[in-house]
């Protein structure tokens, strides 16, 4: 359960219009990849070169097919000998068809490889992508995941084909997804079931929809407490979605390869996508896209997926408030997952919590680590299976500052931590309570000794 956000780490304007590019790009996509200038028109007949104009019309050839509904041209583009291939992106084509969307194309990227050749011979190269998308009444802004085309032109005249696809990667290494929002569902499901759930949507696979039909009110419920709370709380000109995009999977296998391509440890997690073309607007986070393992202890019962569902709604709902600045060690953790976990339980008492027990033995010195007084660290949050406590703790301060400062505050102080930058998002929230962070600890190990005691 948590917030996974991916590479937010640069807010770059680029001529294509991605405006929070989360790697390089531009409106031809030749980049630093080396091309030749294929802007430029070839001088001799034996020439194959492809120029930006081509790889223009292709996308918005393909765009169009899409918008229009019209399955043989959007699969006319791909190698028509390879069978898989096509069969495998008319399948996505008619994914995409049911998805509830208000705004849908694709928009050129980088390229790399070779896109000129002397001697007559084809070309092969690979051209990034954009889908840019909006889900109609929920996302902020559109947002984009990005593909990986391998194009191909055979002969000077020929036309391009595209005889690959697969999920375009960060062009800073060291990302913890190894794709940009790829795959989609309708990349990798047979077929999608789109259950609505109020405002909300859940998405599911063709085996799991009556599981999808059964959790979808549930989801509901979730969205109408967490938005409640945040009308009665939060500001009323925050920029904060009123409905979400839900996935269900089935293990943590799955859970790393929904729109990012990572290692999962999990029950749940709602991803952070960036505007598409954010220029002067302050909404850097279009939307979010939650995805949640059926296989987890939450969905034991109706109880654990209403946690589940209001916590990383939770997570959504502030997303669109996120500052995305570059942080070198990242917003607080448990100022993030203590504002989901506090959202998800404010209504009932912390011995109910399912971590309570771990609670009282990480007070009375059991746990690896004992209590020491200190908020969670950042660098400390996973090491020796803390990970579960310190969700707890992050919480009990969550609810600590509402008990003494009122749910106002404290959704004032997450707000400004937010907007923050993520290495001042401590000092953000405590300048919002007037407090030190030596006082507000030396206040909160109070209580939390008084509440596991």
């Amino acid at each position: 359960m948590t917030l996974g956000i991916l590479s937010l780490v640069l807010v770059i304007a680029v001529g294509a219009g991605v405006g929070l590019v989360l790697r390089g790009g531009g409106s031809g996509g030749s980049g630093d990849s080396g091309d030749d200038a294929t802007g430029k028109a070839a001088t001799d007949s034996n020439t194959v070169v492809v120029k930006d104009d081509e790889i223009t019309k292709l996308v918005q050839s393909h765009s169009r097919a899409l918008a229009s509904g019209d399955a043989k041209a959007f699969t006319s583009i791909f190698d028509q000998k390879n069978a898989a291939l096509v069969r495998d992106q008319a399948r996505v084509f008619a994914n995409l068809r049911k998805m509830p969307l208000a705004e849908k194309s694709y928009q050129v990227l980088r390229r790399q490889g070779r896109a000129q050749d002397s001697f007559g011979r084809g070309v092969k190269f690979t051209q990034d992508v954009a889908f840019v998308h909006r889900f109609d009444g929920i996302d902020l802004r559109p947002v984009s995941e990005w593909y990986r085309w391998t194009i191909e032109k055979a002969s000077p005249n020929a036309p391009l084909v595209v005889t690959k696809v697969q999920g375009a990667p960060p062009t800073i290494s060291g990302e913890a997804s190894k794709t940009m929002y790829f795959p989609g569902p309708w990349d990798v499901w047979p077929d999608v079931v789109v259950a609505k759930a109020g405002d909300s949507i859940v998405l599911a696979r063709p085996q799991d929809a009556a599981l999808a039909r059964r959790v979808a009110p549930t989801v509901s419920a979730a969205a109408a407490s967490d938005l409640a709370f945040w009308e009665k709380n939060g500001d009323p000109d925050a920029a904060v979605p009123t409905g979400f995009v839900v996935a269900l999977v089935e293990g943590k296998a799955q859970l790393g390869k929904l729109f990012r391509t990572a290692k999962a440890n999990e029950a749940g997690v709602s991803i952070p996508m960036p505007s598409w073309g954010v220029g002067n607007d302050t909404v850097k986070i279009g939307g979010t896209r939650v995805v949640m393992d059926t296989t987890s202890e939450f969905f034991s019962n109706k109880q654990g997926i209403m946690e589940i569902s209001e916590h990383e709604l939770a997570h959504s709902l502030v997303a669109g408030l996120d500052s995305a600045q570059f942080a070198l060690f990242g917003r607080a953790n448990w100022i993030t997952e203590g504002f989901a976990e506090y959202v998800a339980g404010r209504s009932r008492p912390i011995a109910q919590n399912r971590r309570a027990d771990e609670g009282r033995a990480y007070v009375a010195g059991r746990l690896a680590m004992p209590f020491d007084g200190r908020l969670p660290s950042n660098a400390l949050w996973d090491f020796k299976q803390m990970t579960s406590v310190n969700y707890l703790m992050g919480h009990v301060a969550m609810r600590f500052i509402a008990q003494k400062y009122g749910e106002r505050k404290l959704v004032e102080g997450v707000v400004a931590a937010y907007r923050a930058p993520g290495d001042d998002s401590e000092a953000a929230l405590f300048k919002v309570l007037g407090v030190t962070r030596a006082d507000f600890e030396r206040q909160w190990a109070g209580y939390v000794r008084g509440q596991f005691a």
